[in-house]
Parts: structure tokens; sequence; C-alpha cells
């Protein structure tokens, strides 16, 4: 059997180089997307102290472009505010969420069991610096009290934060704050960030969009340089690359708000580039082709 010959050999090689590349280009973003968590904590048991509240904020959601964070929230109360059941309140219990758009007071009656509330938290953060944009909200503030209104009493209170917000992933931490905006001086601070995954994902959309540009403009600059012959299908070619710009921009993880800095950054020129590689080609079909016989 013939040797082959150390081109075939090298080819073979390049071809091998690049599948391994691929694999392990692969590889890598399914590790980082499993690593990149959207857990704020873990679910890990907790014990409450018979004179405690403790506040549970479940995260649902976000919405970067009104700067809100959508929660439930519940508390677990200690057996000294509890009937002998073990299940129902024995007095009311006031609830009191900084900085909240909803329920900044939360009620939860004597003689019923604690039940859920839907409630929104001002989340600050640049929609438009998309996908390198961070929401926090600092502090998040939660105070407990017994009784209602002016007879009311702060009592010893525990915040547990957990859920999940598709495509972030979140960090809560305690923060001391003024008393005059937390009578305890305690509060949380929950940062959320876009997670690998969705990183990834944007980076994989955008290098679609910038890899159509360059081949429009290489097929225009070739033409245009008579390397190539004029072939008018490469025009409907070129005005599908351009239009094919719209859906990807529209499937962007996180629906980047219109003008966001991967607007200014990236789409306008990949546009530009697309319609100023459409006009070249045209201008060589106008200069190359032969006109119309009779004319």
């Amino acid at each position: 059997m013939a040797a082959e010959s150390p081109l075939l050999l090298r080819h073979r090689l390049q071809w091998v180089a690049a599948a391994i590349l691929l694999a392990l280009v692969y590889a890598a973003s399914l590790t980082v997307y499993g690593l990149s968590s959207n857990a704020i904590e873990d679910d890990a048991p907790f014990a409450i102290d018979d004179d405690v509240i403790m506040v549970l904020v479940t995260a649902k959601s976000l919405q970067p472009t009104v700067d809100r964070m959508q929660a439930e929230v519940t508390i677990a109360a200690g057996q000294d505010y509890l009937h002998a059941n073990g299940d129902t309140l024995n007095r009311d219990i006031t609830l009191l969420l900084v900085p909240s758009t909803s329920h900044e007071q939360i009620v939860f009656r004597e003689g019923t069991a604690p039940t859920t509330f839907d409630t929104e938290f001002i989340a600050n953060g640049n929609a438009a610096m998309w996908p390198f944009d961070r929401f926090e909200v600092n502090p998040m503030v939660v105070e407990a009290y017994k009784g209602l209104g002016a007879q009311r009493e702060l009592v010893p209170t525990g915040v547990l934060l957990d859920g999940r917000v598709d495509g972030w992933k979140a960090k809560a931490e305690p923060v001391a704050v003024d008393t005059d905006i937390s009578r305890n001086g305690i509060g949380v601070d929950v940062r959320l960030a876009r997670t690998g995954g969705n990183l990834i994902y944007a980076g994989i959309l955008l290098l679609m969009m910038t890899t159509l540009a360059v081949l429009a403009a290489f097929v225009a600059l070739q033409t245009f340089r008579r390397k190539r012959a004029v072939d008018t299908d490469m025009l409907g070619w070129m005005a599908a690359m351009l239009f094919a710009v719209v859906p990807l921009r529209g499937i962007l993880p996180g629906s980047p708000p219109i003008g966001s800095w991967v607007d200014i950054a990236l789409t306008v020129w990949v546009v530009s580039t697309l319609v100023a590689s459409l006009a070249l080609f045209v201008f060589c079909w106008w200069r190359d082709s032969e006109p119309a016989k009779g004319t």
C-alpha cells in the first residue's frame, strides 16, 4: 500500500485539528452554561428562633427596561407568634418592604396561616448596556412588626432570599444601612448579572451577524476588483442577508431595547456594511453587464 503524500497527510491533520478545536469549544460552552447558576441561595434547611419572624423572598423575574424585580413574599413565624396548633398566627404581623412599588406594607392577620403576596422591588441598572448590564436592589430592607398601625412593635426579623430568575445569576449579601431606612440597621444587597450561558448565546448570534457583513463585503469587493464575474443571483443573496439581520437582532437573549450599546457598537455597522456591499454589487452589475440590444 502506497504511503500518503505529505500534502494529503497535512490536510487530514488540519481537519482533525479543526474537529478537536470545535469539540473543545462546544464542551467549554456547555461547561460555562452548567456552572452559571441562577439560584440566589441554596435550598438548605433553616431553623427559626421562637421570637423571630423569618421573611421569605422568592425572586421570580426581572424586567430590565423598567427596573423592576418581581418576587413573592411570605413569612415563617417562630413559636411565640403561633397558636398551639403551630399553623395560625396568634397576633397580627405587619411586614414593611423597601424599596417596593407595591405592597410596601403587608399585613398577616391573626388567626390565619401566612399566605404569599406578589410584589415588585426597584432594581437599579442600565438595560442599554446589554449584555453587560447589571442590576441591584440595594438595600432591600424587610422588617416585621407585631400589631397594627401606631401600636405595632418591631420584632427580630430574618430574611431568606431564594428563587430563580431566567437568564440571570443573583447574589445576595447582608449590608449595614442607615437607621432612618431600617430600624434594625440591616438590609440585603441583591445583585443580578446575566448568566454565562446567556452571554455565550448572545456572542454566537452577534458573531453570526458580523459574519454576514464580512461575507457580503468580501463578495462585493472581489466583484468590484473584477476578481469574479458579476452574477445577478448574488443580488438576491445579499438582500436576503440584509433582511436576516432583523430576526437575528430580535432573538437576542433578554430582548435588549432598541438603541442599546450593542446596536451602536455592532448592529448599525452590520446593516451599513450589508447595504454598502449591495450598492457596490449593483454598481458592478451596471458597469460590467452588457446593455440590452436595441437600447
